[in-house]
């Protein structure tokens, strides 16, 4: 008895004594190693501690800014392993050192998402060349290497509804996917694909749209980092595996000039090569996530794509601005305008025509989107 009331009293402790250094730590704005924002300081009103959402964000806070949070989730995933566990914050130990993250969309959310997805379609259809591509994730192509019996999301069952939603202007990229599942199409530590998956995703949009792909043979590739550690491995605090990061462009690749959101930055690249010095690689492609981004390039064809996309899309850009005059990026979790409206009056009063417009997400984060009722206005 003495020594359990020992035992918890040293327990209490050390959890005490963390907590309060993880209090007196400096606020982090950010985590690099999982890159996402970090949970601040909730504001204390009457208000707040009444409804209890400052006693909900302030555990969320501490649990974000706990002092050593990175060791402390390797050690957990590492004693997980030990005790044979498969899983570890959401995330399966896979075969040939994958780790593939086990989503699961909101249902309400995701339900919503088929409508808007068919209500924009067909506001579409008769006016634009409309495709959708909805990207499978690693979790479907990849399910043979995830441990037996591993209870999954069902995304091909999501993506057919999304088919069936699109009324016959759907892309479907998993026979492709499939076919080369063993040439490194996903990273093994991050959720996007990789180029190579998505130059296969995008032989496939380009036949679809009615233009001829660039071929293997008239892609240069180049190793951007062989040091990727995504986004997926980070939640479990993990750098066993890593990644190789590359770009593909044509032979003669165009020039190009972009403009964010709407005049708040302008450059003359497609890529950000200071990401490749911090743990957000992928952000070499653009940048990161904005708003809008409008790009020009010196294809004098007259051709205009619209964009509607995640980060998926970021890194077959290259590959698809030989193809197009202009491309817009749009990007709706922060875009404050519906598509219709963008299209039809703020376009149009430019004198600016659009010929193709894509919806280009991958399934997991089109399932889970909160924005989607944009795609509709």
């Amino acid at each position: 008895m003495k020594t359990n009331k020992i035992t918890t009293i040293v327990f209490c402790a050390l959890i005490g004594s963390l907590t309060i250094s993880s209090m007196l730590n400096p606020v982090k704005k950010s985590s690099e190693t999982e890159n996402r924002e970090l949970a601040q300081m909730p504001e204390i009103s009457v208000k707040t501690i009444f409804d209890g959402s400052f006693e909900k964000g302030y555990e969320t806070f501490i649990t974000d800014q706990f002092v050593a949070r990175d060791r402390w989730i390797a050690v957990k995933t590492d004693i997980e392993r030990l005790i044979g566990k498969r899983e570890s914050n959401g995330v399966y130990f896979a075969d040939d050192h994958y780790y593939i993250e086990n989503v699961s969309p909101d249902k309400e959310v995701s339900e919503r998402n088929i409508g808007y997805l068919s209500e924009l379609v067909g506001s579409m259809k008769d006016t634009h060349n409309v495709r959708v591509l909805i990207a499978p994730t690693a979790l479907s192509i990849m399910s043979d290497k995830l441990p037996e019996n591993a209870p999954v999301w069902d995304e091909n069952g999501y993506i057919d509804r999304l088919k069936e939603a699109s009324d016959g202007r759907f892309v479907d990229v998993r026979e492709i996917l499939s076919a080369h599942e063993n040439d490194y199409v996903y990273y093994r530590t991050d959720h996007h694909w990789t180029t190579y998956g998505a130059y296969l995703a995008y032989t496939s949009l380009a036949e679809s749209l009615g233009f001829e792909p660039l071929t293997e043979d008239e892609i240069v590739r180049t190793t951007l980092s062989d040091e990727f550690y995504g986004t997926v491995i980070a939640k479990v605090g993990l750098s066993d595996t890593r990644d190789t990061l590359e770009k593909f462009e044509s032979e003669n690749q165009p020039t190009v000039s972009l403009t964010y959101n709407l005049g708040e930055k302008e450059t003359e690249t497609l890529y950000a090569d200071e990401k490749l010095q911090t743990r957000d690689k992928y952000g070499y492609f653009l940048g990161g996530n904005d708003a809008i981004v409008d790009v020009t390039t010196s294809v004098k064809n007259g051709k205009t794509l619209l964009l509607v996309k995640d980060s998926y899309s970021h890194c077959m850009l290259p590959l698809l601005a030989n193809h197009y005059e202009r491309i817009i990026l749009l990007d709706l979790r922060s875009f404050n305008m519906g598509v219709g409206t963008f299209v039809d009056t703020y376009l149009a009063k430019q004198g600016v025509s659009v010929d193709d417009i894509v919806v280009l997400y991958n399934a997991s984060g089109f399932a889970d989107d909160r924005y989607l009722i944009k795609l509709t206005k």
